[in-house]
This record gives structure tokens, sequence and C-alpha cells, in this order.
């Protein structure tokens, strides 16, 4: 009886690393499918300061290598997902709603990176900077409203169904260091970085950048914690 426990023991935590595994590379598929938007909103950036019109053979093939890329990771999100479902059969409840929570969030994220690269592409004028157009060019008022309501109201409704019904003590404590080590790496780097610029060392503080950097550490802390 022992021994078969210990088996038992052994092929969940075999099981968690590998559905870790999963997870992991749908949410780097999924921040890689923004990144070619981002890319894309470049390149028309680019094309327009370039004097514009149709696109070359050049261009025809930059953005067919554009969509095999974004295929290429639709469908490592979907191998992946369905090995994930596969895998995990015997889900709780509890479990089962943690993961379709994790994997709404992800696609709803996706949504809106998408959605602003897109916009950044379509709006793309001689002068922009493709940096700069995809973190802060103009968005049509509604799209406007429909993201913030998104990202302000539907999200942190999500957020508390997931602290509240989704998440076991394991999963909650690294969400909790998670967010320490994003804090404190908060509190030291802004404040540091503000004050190298006023020295004039280092470029202006960018606030997508800090949001950034906050976000990817407490993801990375909280996956560490979760799974090693």
């Amino acid at each position: 009886m022992t021994n078969l426990a210990e088996a038992q023991m052994t092929d969940s935590d075999d099981m968690s690393q590998s559905n870790g595994r999963r997870i992991m590379w749908i949410i780097l598929a999924s921040l890689g499918i923004v990144m070619v938007a981002g890319a894309i909103a470049g390149y028309m950036a680019q094309h327009n300061e370039q004097g514009g019109g149709p696109l070359g053979t050049a261009g025809i093939v930059t953005f067919s290598v554009f969509a095999a890329l974004i295929g290429a990771l639709s469908y490592a999100i979907w191998t992946n997902s369905r090995k994930l479902r596969a895998d995990n059969e015997p889900l709780t409840k509890r479990e089962r709603l943690n993961r379709n929570i994790m994997f709404s969030c992800g696609l709803g994220g996706g949504v809106v990176g998408v959605t602003v690269a897109l916009n950044s592409a379509l709006t793309a004028s001689p002068a922009s900077d493709p940096i700069d157009l995809f973190v802060s060019s103009s968005i049509p008022p509604m799209v406007a409203l429909l993201l913030a309501f998104f990202w302000g109201i539907i999200m942190p409704v999500i957020a508390w169904v997931w602290h509240k019904r989704a998440i076991d003590e394991q999963e909650a404590s690294a969400y909790r260091d998670g967010g320490y080590y994003a804090a404190y790496a908060y509190l030291i780097g802004a404040p540091t970085w503000w004050l190298l610029w006023r020295g004039g060392l280092v470029p202006e503080p960018n606030g997508v950048a800090i949001f950034l950097l906050f976000t990817t550490i407490w993801s990375a802390v909280w996956y560490w914690k979760k799974y090693r």
C-alpha cells in the first residue's frame, strides 16, 4: 500500500510538472503572438514612412512569414491545451475552474494585445516610431471603452472568483510570493531608474516598461513557486 501511494504521488508530481511546462509554453506562445502583432505594426509604420502603397514582393513574403509564425504559435497553444485537457481528466471542480480561468485570462490578454497592435498597424503614420506606435498610439473611443471595461471591471471580478473558488493554499502562497518579489523590484528599481534619469545617465522612465517588468517578475516567481 505504501509503495502504491508513493507511486501515485510520484505520478501526480510528474503530471504537475509536465502540465506546468505546457502552461509555460501556452503563455510564451500567447506572448509571441502579441509580439508578432507588434512587429506587424512596426513594419506597417516603416512601409508608410517609405511612401505606402501596395505591398511588393518583399512585403508579401514578410507578411507570409508573420502569418506562418502566428499559425505555428497558435498550433502550439492548441496542441498543448489538448494535452493538458487529456492529462487533467481527473481534475476536481476547483482545479478545473482554475484551469479554465487561466486559459480565459490568457486568451483575453492575447485579444487585447492583438487588438491594440492591429489598431497601431492600421493607424501607422510616416512619422511614427514603431515602439511608441505600439504602446501609445491613439485608439478609437469605443475600442478604448471596451478594452478598459474588460481590464478595469471584468478582470477584477475574474480575479476575485479565482482567489475565492479556484485556487488552493499552495497556489495562493506562490501568488503572494510573486507579488512580494515584484513589489520590492518596483520599490527598488523604479526610484533607481528615476534618480539615474535625473542625473542624465539613462533615458526617461517608461511607465509601460515598468508595468511589463512588474508583471513579468510577479508571473515568473508565481510560476516558479507553483511548479518547482
